[in-house]
């Protein structure tokens, strides 16, 4: 996705102050369909770490983001991936922030401690890490979907133009640590040749999108209504085999959450063992020793594994909510 990018409108196009539990973090403490609460809390966050912490600059990620997702952006269209949404990029940006935070707990004053300016990179990256599904006008015929295969590349250009235009020119560059959310790339490949604190910001980076989206309140609903949407309008509930015919590998909503256990151990639960060294650790770090998103995690899969072997989703009755009209 190109840039330069022209900056936000000031206006948020969520800005209730109810708190609903069912739409809150894994906390229950910070409302995920209210952007300013998110930000709210982010920049609680590492204004209690870093006296010289800028706010401003994070603030007006959040509103850039919201008008790109919105449609209020020149040259874009409004967001139409209902998981991929805002509320996943928000999510993503909140458990960076708790992340950096807890890292700056056991690295703080150290070597390998990150600094303000790194730690506002790292939760600005999270936050715009998916923009790279947002279709221009010329792409107003394709699901935004469809991208799926080349989001991470998309978003890397973004943050290219985004960065360069903004506070944080200087780390211009850095917007390749997107490339470490891509589960079909080497994360060694992303992280190569840069510092020590840098590989801790990109593995943090991919950490952060995986368990924020593990252990969301509704993840299994998101999975079955929204996730396998996407991969339908992507094509990549099918593949073809030798003989060239097209075998469908999720041919419900049910089967894509009856092969989610194997997804988790074989792909991403090495990835954040293995690929990204365990940089979950953080989580507990900044909560004084509890991991809330472990235990929601657990929680998740516990109730996933109960479903799988009672054959029986007609307990799964609950329905996500999207934060934005979904696409006919």
């Amino acid at each position: 996705m190109d840039s330069p990018f022209q900056p936000h409108s000031g206006i948020s196009q969520l800005n209730s102050t109810l708190f609903d539990v069912n739409q809150s973090d894994v906390t229950g403490t910070v409302n995920m369909a209210n952007p300013g609460a998110v930000a709210d809390a982010i920049c609680t966050i590492l204004a209690r770490r870093y006296e010289d912490f800028d706010e401003v600059i994070l603030r007006d990620g959040f509103l850039d983001l919201e008008d790109i997702f919105w449609g209020r952006q020149a040259g874009l269209l409004p967001c139409d991936t209902p998981y991929h949404d805002l509320r996943h990029s928000m999510s993503t940006a909140l458990a960076m922030a708790r992340l950096v935070d807890g890292y700056e707990t056991v690295h703080g004053g150290k070597e390998h401690a990150l600094g303000v300016e790194l730690a506002t990179l790292g939760v600005l990256l999270a936050l715009f890490h998916d923009v790279g599904f947002i279709r221009r006008l010329s792409e107003a015929g394709i699901n935004g979907a469809c991208l799926v295969r080349e989001h991470e590349q998309r978003g890397v250009d973004f943050m290219h133009g985004y960065l360069a235009a903004g506070p944080l020119a200087r780390f211009e560059d850095l917007a390749e640590l997107i490339n470490a959310t891509n589960l079909a790339r080497c994360t060694c490949d992303t992280l190569a040749g840069l510092s020590p604190q840098l590989v801790d910001l990109g593995k943090m980076l991919g950490t952060s999108d995986l368990i924020s989206q593990i252990a969301g309140r509704y993840y299994l609903e998101r999975c079955r209504f929204f996730l396998f949407r996407e991969f339908v309008a992507a094509g990549v509930d099918r593949t073809t085999s030798p003989g060239g015919e097209t075998v469908i590998l999720y041919p419900t909503p049910e089967d894509l959450l009856r092969k989610t256990p194997s997804f988790y151990e074989h792909l991403v639960r090495p990835r954040l063992d293995d690929d990204f060294g365990k940089t979950y650790r953080y989580v507990a770090a900044h909560f004084g020793g509890d991991d809330p998103y472990a235990r929601s995690m657990q929680r998740n899969f516990d109730f996933l594994h109960g479903l799988i072997e009672r054959n029986d989703f007609s307990v799964l009755q609950r329905k996500p909510v999207p934060l934005m009209p979904l696409p006919e």
